[in-house]
């Protein structure tokens, strides 16, 4: 990493797991909205143990969020800029998803399932979900800072919930989820959203990342590190996706192997090194 990457770990953190958390969030939500339909209302996806860990690691992103912070107990003062701020109205959505994720686990937990309050809570906890990535895209699209102006922050930040979001729901049935015969459609889904997600994220860095990409800001001005120094972030990312896609098709052909750990590791590993570099290249006009 480079000193601005290192010194930004938190946010690296903050950013990768609340993305993860919000995308495995989207898959199972949507495997119990699509796969089966009015009656997946019912604990088969959406289970306590999921939900939980869910709520539990948009918490940990929050705790480690804090540490760029000089003065952590401060942080409570963050929503008082709602009107203005876009970190306010993140912390806002971050805060309002995470009470409905922990109110649908106590209901699953409860096993209190009255199927019109599930529907609204999920409802309404995709829609947080939503608003607070793209708080998190407009908190980084500032005008004095070129670099994260473009496109690609968007971009980045969903191919990241997409990919780690597909790959940690497929992986938490194994833990989490009593599926049963009931498996394979839900991992013929994870499989087409986390390749979409790294034909996304290759496009992306191709076509609209800083210094790299066809259209990506190119003055060197505009850049703290020199274009080859990007180099073996770009490197060292296709080769984690690489192994991701590889690990996920050899799980796909033996399910009972342990390669579907090993692609999300991968994927993991992927993701921080994208991070990384666009923290690396994080150059602010102006005083």
């Amino acid at each position: 990493m480079t000193g601005l990457a290192w010194k930004e770990w938190p946010l690296v953190g903050f950013t990768v797991l609340s993305q993860t958390a919000v995308g495995a969030f989207w898959m199972i939500a949507g495997a119990s909205f699509f796969l089966e339909g009015a009656s997946g209302w019912n604990s088969r996806y959406l289970t306590f143990p999921f939900l939980a860990a869910v709520v539990v690691v948009f918490g940990l992103a929050a705790a480690v969020s804090l540490f760029h912070l000089g003065r952590p107990w401060r942080a409570v003062f963050a929503l008082n800029n709602l009107k203005r701020s876009w970190l306010s109205r993140e912390i806002l959505f971050e805060l309002i998803f995470m009470a409905l994720a922990a109110s649908l686990a106590l209901l699953v937990l409860k096993k209190a399932y009255r199927p019109t309050l599930v529907r609204m809570l999920v409802a309404l906890a995709f829609t947080a979900s939503v608003l607070f990535m793209i708080s998190m895209a407009k908190l980084y699209m500032m005008r004095t800072v070129p670099t994260w102006r473009g496109v690609y922050t968007p971009l980045s930040f969903l191919g990241t919930a997409l990919l780690l979001g597909s790959l940690g729901a497929a992986l938490s049935y194994d833990v989490f989820l009593d599926l049963g015969r009931k498996v394979r459609p839900f991992l013929d889904a994870a499989a087409i959203v986390a390749l979409a997600a790294v034909v996304l994220i290759i496009l992306s860095l191709f076509l609209f990342a800083p210094g790299l990409g066809l259209f990506g800001t190119k003055k060197t001005t505009l850049l703290e590190l020199p274009v080859v120094k990007m180099y073996p972030y770009l490197l060292s990312r296709l080769i984690f996706l690489s192994g991701t896609v590889l690990c996920f098709f050899l799980y796909y052909r033996n399910p009972g192997a342990p390669f579907l750990t090993l692609a999300f590791l991968s994927a993991l590993a992927a993701e921080v090194a994208g991070r990384s570099l666009f923290y690396a290249v994080y150059s602010r006009l102006g005083v």
